[in-house]
């Protein structure tokens, strides 16, 4: 079985599937609730920190942050984190479908932070590309104030140099 080429030039007729191929676009705008994690987006907007939770019980921390601990079950506390941590794991995108990301191409990474359970993922932006390894270390920064919009886009990852 041949697999078929599924791309088509809009406003164009396929013989092959017998149907007419439309352009088209769509565009939604909506509103979000961050409900539990919405001291998390509050404090990138208003104050330029990441936050985490910590379970009181077991003593995990988690950032990016959880309402609850996923050992423990117990309910979690707000921490602020300290912005260092260790690349894990990085890739170079060259395509972006959303306004979170607005150079392309681009840098994506997971960070674990100081004393987090699990990496956060998050924008990479550095000068050299040959210097971007998982185990070196990275830090933390924000867009300025008036820029902010307590979005992921609010923050990025530089080598901690």
């Amino acid at each position: 079985m041949s697999e078929k080429d599924l791309r088509k030039e809009p406003g164009q007729w396929s013989d092959e599937d017998g149907v007419f191929i439309l352009p088209d676009e769509w565009r939604l705008s909506y509103m979000v609730s961050c409900g539990e994690l919405s001291p998390f987006f509050r404090a990138l907007k208003e104050e330029g920190v990441l936050m985490g939770t910590h379970c009181p019980y077991c003593g995990s921390i988690y950032c990016p942050p959880r309402s609850w601990c996923h050992d423990c079950y117990e309910d979690t506390e707000w921490v602020e984190m300290s912005g260092k941590g260790e690349l894990i794991a990085f890739t170079k995108g060259y395509f972006a479908t959303s306004d979170l990301v607005d150079e392309v191409p681009f840098y994506q990474g997971g960070v674990r932070l100081e004393g987090a359970r699990y990496p956060i993922v998050c924008r990479i932006k550095l000068d050299d590309e040959e210097k971007l390894q998982p185990g070196i270390p990275m830090r933390v920064e924000f867009k300025p104030p008036e820029e902010r919009l307590g979005r992921v886009t609010d923050y990025y990852f530089v080598l901690d140099e």
